[in-house]
């Protein structure tokens, strides 16, 4: 079984692909922010199906910790209210949020779509 991707271009018209789109321009900002810091070899390339955990992944721990932490600054900034990316089972392999660029803009989409529906 491949690893899905999202084509922004095949969603919905009504925003939902506005809306990954500025999901992986925030990924792809923090990780402009994280890979000065990585070693070389470490460091991600701004795509939707990079790996970001797992055996394909590039990061170590510390490196998934401070991708995380600077991905939900970015977040708040952006949507004005804190967004915690550790919940929901991240790092699981079939599923978790983490996989790569992709999984992680889906699930942000949702958590932010579910906040401002809910106000929760």
């Amino acid at each position: 079984m491949g690893v899905e991707t999202i084509d922004p271009a095949t969603l919905d018209p009504r925003g939902t692909a506005a809306k990954v789109e500025e999901a992986v321009k925030i990924i792809n900002a923090a990780i402009a922010e994280l890979n000065p810091q990585l070693p070389k070899e470490q460091q991600l390339q701004p795509s939707l199906d990079t790996a970001l955990f797992g055996s394909e992944g590039k990061l170590d721990s510390l490196g998934v910790a401070n991708l995380i932490v600077i991905l939900e600054q970015k977040l708040e900034e952006r949507y004005g209210f804190k967004v915690d990316l550790t919940q929901d089972d991240p790092f699981s392999l079939g599923n978790g949020h983490f996989r790569n660029i992709s999984s992680l803009a889906a699930y942000i989409c949702d958590l932010v779509q579910h906040r401002t529906r809910t106000g929760s």
